[in-house]
């Protein structure tokens, strides 16, 4: 494996998106007469700057019970969810070159 990625594309994503899709369909998963088969990766992204980035960023779900004032907790779950932008492909490890624009 090269390791010199610095002024390479790293299409991970895309790679390992097509590695499942011929997984799937040589296991018989996908069957061979089906129509209109997609893949696709849910809560894909789409940067407005340019630069690299992944495609799919790491998300967060964050669950808790709060304090209530009169003590004891809240009977239902407060949720929340954030979304990282990665920094780094987490197949190769490659750092994305971002636009400074």
């Amino acid at each position: 494996m090269d390791t010199n990625t610095e002024n390479k594309a790293c299409n991970c994503f895309t790679e390992t998106l097509n590695r499942v899709k011929e997984h799937l369909t040589e296991q018989g998963k996908i069957p061979a007469d089906a129509i209109d088969v997609s893949f696709g990766w849910q809560g894909q992204t789409y940067m407005l700057s340019g630069g690299q980035y992944a495609p799919v960023n790491p998300k967060i779900e964050v669950k808790f019970r709060a304090a209530k004032k009169s003590g004891g907790h809240a009977r239902n779950l407060t949720k929340n969810e954030l979304s990282i932008v990665a920094s780094h492909c987490c197949y190769c490890g490659r750092e994305y070159q971002r636009d400074n624009g």
